[in-house]
């Protein structure tokens, strides 16, 4: 019996097309390691299974190091290798099962990141300011991953020089790519630069390029790319070898596997584990609830829509506009959220009836009382500009 081998684990997807760049990123890591049995597995929607591969590769190896090709610690790593880990530990009791740490948060991934935001345009720091980044993760139901995400998403801001950098999600939590994406228009940028977290492709990232592609149409003026996901590049390798030493070492174990909040462990039921830390934790986040400062004694207002009334506006119908908004918001019960307010002249006469909304800084052109509702609804209450409407200034 062999002594020692390697599993990587891969998500697996029901796109051949993904799995088969999974497989040729471990075929490119296997040939730098000929002299170690490295084999594959997926922990769902394809074959071979984490289980059945863990166990075959056990009557061969008696040590082998688990390696989770994810990019964060979620549900799969945390929960789903730990508990099968369990049952062969069982079945193997003389085994050394070593589950390695995912690719977390890494230079490598930073500097990745980087190539993939600054290829198909001119380097410069002149164009990175007028450039927004927008970087997109699966999301996960975990906060502590999406937590890292953001972490990951904000090294990486510091260390350019974009507009902006903005953090988002294409599924499961929040906030989503097409919510990220009416959020970056309004800040003007010349570019949006749409980077997929992700390793590999699939549906997911066919999902970013239709996103892409339609915010694009409703805002020809900007300029808003989607770039290639991460793929088996491999600038990767070298986490790969950090992380399996780690493992070895004991040093970049997952902590899950022996972790007193997962389960109740023998000696430490008095303090924490299992329903008894839950409980800790209820009563530690209810006492510093109770000495968190009150609410304001009102809400602030959500947004603040002004209206030109000046002779010229007030002419073309911005009265009646003004009307129509304010019934709008009122029937939908939102008056406390939002504010329509008369003023003077706005400066954009010949062009009115002119609307500015705050704090989003949006200015509309030509905007008639049967607009209202569509303006309400869309850009007040779901935060999306009415891109027909937007004043030339924008473009």
């Amino acid at each position: 019996m062999n002594s020692f081998g390697i599993l990587i684990v891969g998500h697996g997807s029901r796109e051949n097309a993904s799995n088969l760049e999974f497989e040729e990123f471990v075929e490119g890591y296997r040939n730098l390691h000929p002299a170690t049995t490295i084999r594959t597995a997926y922990i769902e929607l394809t074959t071979p299974d984490f289980k059945t591969t863990l166990r075959e590769f056990a009557f061969t190896h008696k040590k082998i190091v688990i390696l989770p090709l994810f990019l964060f610690a979620s549900g799969h790593v945390k929960n789903d290798i730990p508990l099968i880990l369990s049952d062969l530990k069982e079945e193997f009791p003389e085994h050394r099962f070593l589950p390695a740490m995912p690719l977390g948060i890494h230079s490598n991934i930073i500097k990745l990141l980087s190539i993939r935001a600054n290829q198909n345009k001119e380097i410069s720091e002149e164009s990175n300011r007028k450039t927004g980044v927008i970087v997109v993760s699966r999301g996960a139901s975990d906060a502590d991953a999406n937590s890292d995400f953001y972490k990951a998403v904000r090294i990486f801001e510091e260390a350019n020089s974009f507009l902006f950098v903005k953090p988002c999600f294409i599924g499961i939590t929040k906030p989503l790519l097409n919510e990220a994406l009416e959020m970056a228009v309004k800040l003007r940028p010349d570019k949006i630069l749409v980077v997929p977290y992700f390793l590999f492709g699939g549906k997911l990232i066919q999902k970013i390029s239709n996103l892409v592609e339609e915010h694009s149409q409703k805002y020809p003026w900007i300029g808003i790319q989607a770039l290639p996901h991460f793929g088996p590049d491999p600038i990767l390798f070298t986490i790969l070898d950090e992380r399996i030493s780690q493992a070895i070492n004991g040093k970049g174990i997952l902590p899950c596997d022996n972790c007193e909040y997962r389960v109740q462990i023998p000696g430490l039921k008095n303090k924490v584990g299992g329903l008894n830390s839950l409980l800790w934790s209820l009563r530690h986040l209810e006492t510093h609830t109770q000495a968190a400062p009150h609410e304001f004694p009102h809400r602030n207002l959500k947004k603040h829509i002004l209206v030109c009334e000046n002779v010229d506006c007030a002419s073309k119908g911005s009265i009646s506009l003004i009307n129509r908004m304010r019934l709008t918001i009122k029937k939908h019960g939102r008056q406390n959220d939002f504010r329509v307010t008369k003023s003077s002249c706005l400066g954009r006469c010949g062009e009115g009836p002119a609307v500015v909304v705050y704090p989003d800084g949006i200015w509309y052109q030509k905007v008639n009382d049967y607009d209202a509702e569509e303006l309400v609804t869309e850009h007040l209450f779901n935060d999306r500009l009415v891109s027909r409407l937007v004043d030339n200034i924008m473009q």
